[in-house]
């Protein structure tokens, strides 16, 4: 969606679509649902490439907007490595994240690995006990479960009372006082209690937790069922031990919400990602056709593309092809020396006393000459092409009695000047038909130069006609 600030935005109800499209896990469609209602700096991975969130969605970043920026962005968080790794698998209708968060009491002797890898913030969190909660949870452990005595049970709930600021009677001298006084303060924040809450000191988490744990070990192997706690001592005692069994609950519980939003977060991003690349892509699609458009309407420029200088210089060329068949047909002065020109590549040569400037006959005057001679028997037309490629001869130059000057012009023996005696009078005769045959063929050619010329013929042709002949 582009709007009039030329921004992409992506709708958060496209981003609901295109999940519902990739996975079947109801817990990662309901866990984005909840997490788009957020506001964008919780989204702390999304905040970096989304510039703000208006009215209709996510809008993304001017620096961002370029198809190589997205791609590389989309390269660091590809969507179908998340698919790849995060999808249900066989029949399962949940991922792997989710379907592991119903098992993950399972692991519950990993917690010090999972204390180690929170942050600050998680571990205060952590350490931050509800105090009705608390209350709770040590009268049940004090009557449902261990059936404890009113003595042990005042023992028990002496120090939740310490700890909640309630009006306590002194009991004691004053250093047994300093010294419980001492031993809450070395696992709670006495003074930061407050507002219904009992604050842990982060350091004796793992120490509380190991006090549970020796605790749960021997009453797996004590089968008695007597549970007792005589002194305040013994009653902060069997309170570690509630605080540690709440205290590991939400290291779990947190360790796993830790991950399944991780797992969000990137989610959402590879998502928002996604259908920001197909938008710049259409965008450019988009831009490059318009200015497709654009560069055909106008007139081409100095700084036109290769292609479209070589289509106009083609479609210039056929204009002035067209101009040109158009000239012809409507008539135009005969060129003579265009005449001329033809007349010497069809092998007519210059007659004495013509001005026209002499040519040599080229290879076109043979093909004419060859062609010309089609309707001859193959003795003639081999005689006539050899009498084509020969000199003209003055007829004089074969009469009785001709000179030695002209035999050694020729550079003829004896014996071959007299062969060409013989054969004078057969050459004689296929030069004549040769020559009316020629003759022939200019005077159609002219007739279909001259067809498309309107009017009488003009006379620079009929004179160019009559000053040539065919070369004898």
């Amino acid at each position: 969606m582009i709007h009039s600030s030329d921004a992409i935005t992506c709708p958060k109800e496209e981003i609901l679509r295109r999940l519902q499209r990739e996975t079947t896990c109801s817990s990662c469609c309901s866990a984005l649902r909840v997490m788009i209602q957020r506001p964008l700096p919780q989204l702390t991975l999304l905040h970096s490439f989304v510039s703000h969130e208006d009215e209709f969605g996510y809008v993304l970043k001017d620096g961002l907007s370029s198809p190589k920026s997205l791609e590389d962005a989309c390269a660091k968080y590809p969507l179908h490595e998340w698919l790849k790794n995060c999808q249900p698998l066989k029949r399962d209708k949940r991922c792997p994240m989710h379907a592991n968060s119903r098992h993950i009491f399972n692991s519950a002797d990993l917690w010090e690995d999972m204390w180690a890898e929170m942050t600050t913030q998680q571990k205060q969190h952590i350490c931050t006990v509800n105090a009705e909660e608390l209350h709770d949870k040590l009268w049940q452990h004090c009557t449902d479960k261990h059936h404890l005595c009113k003595d042990c049970r005042n023992n028990v709930m002496w120090a939740f009372d310490k700890l909640t600021k309630k009006d306590l009677p002194l009991v004691g001298t004053e250093a047994e006082q300093e010294a419980e006084l001492a031993s809450l303060q070395a696992y709670f924040h006495v003074d930061d209690s407050r507002d219904g809450h009992i604050c842990v000191h982060p350091s004796a988490l793992p120490t509380i937790l190991y006090h549970y744990e020796d605790t749960l070990a021997e009453e797996s192997e004590n089968s008695t069922k007597g549970r007792h706690a005589p002194t305040r001592q013994a009653g902060l005692s069997e309170m570690l031990c509630v605080v540690g069994r709440l205290l590991l609950r939400k290291v779990l519980t947190s360790y796993q919400s830790s991950l399944e939003e991780e797992q969000n977060q990137q989610l959402l991003v590879r998502l928002v990602l996604s259908f920001f690349q197909a938008q710049t892509l259409e965008r450019q699609a988009q831009h490059n056709m318009e200015s497709l458009l654009e560069e055909d309407s106008l007139p081409a420029k100095s700084g036109a593309s290769k292609r479209k200088l070589k289509k106009d210089r083609r479609l210039k060329r056929q204009e002035q092809d067209l101009a040109d068949e158009q000239q012809t047909s409507w008539g135009v002065t005969w060129d003579e020396d265009h005449e001329l020109l033809l007349l010497t590549q069809m092998g007519w040569s210059k007659c004495m006393g013509s001005s026209a400037p002499s040519t040599a006959v080229t290879g076109s005057s043979e093909q004419h000459s060859d062609m010309s001679l089609d309707t001859l028997d193959d003795a003639g037309a081999v005689d006539a092409a050899q009498q084509l490629h020969l000199e003209p001869l003055d007829p004089c130059d074969l009469a009785e009695g001709a000179s030695d000057e002209t035999r050694q012009k020729l550079q003829l023996s004896a014996d071959e000047w007299a062969m060409l005696e013989q054969k004078r009078p057969e050459m004689l005769e296929n030069r004549q038909r040769l020559r009316e045959l020629l003759k022939q063929r200019f005077d159609e050619f002219c007739e279909r130069q001259l067809s498309g010329v309107t009017g009488p013929t003009p006379k620079t042709a009929v004179g160019a006609r009559r000053r040539l002949a065919p070369a004898c």
